[in-house]
């Protein structure tokens, strides 16, 4: 009879069950950021700064982000990269439900 606590075989399994929470929340988040509206201001805001085409500005893997919504008004950063890795941070708020880009902080 084993005794009672903690195996091996248990640790491993809480190990990748919290690693594959990580990486189902984070997924989750990173869809939704890129299906947003201020993703999409964002995006053609950042290819205006660096004379490139839209579709060139994909959001950054991994870097963190942060949407804040409530009723009519809300906040979202994130940090979207264009061609050569020059990436920036993008802030954006709502105010009577239209987004807008506040500021583009090279990241």
């Amino acid at each position: 009879m084993r005794p009672q606590g903690m195996t091996k075989r248990k640790l491993f399994r809480i190990m990748a069950f919290v690693v594959g929470m990580f990486i189902l929340i984070g997924g989750l988040g990173q869809l939704w950021v890129t299906h947003s509206e201020p993703y999409e201001l964002g995006r053609a805001s950042v290819a205006t700064r660096l004379g490139v085409r839209p579709e060139l500005v994909e959001l950054k893997r991994l870097a963190p982000f942060e949407f804040n919504v409530s009723g009519f008004s809300g906040k979202a950063l994130f940090v979207l990269c264009g061609p050569e890795k020059k990436c920036f941070t993008v802030v954006t708020e709502e105010r009577d439900a239209r987004w807008s880009v506040v500021d583009l902080v090279p990241y």
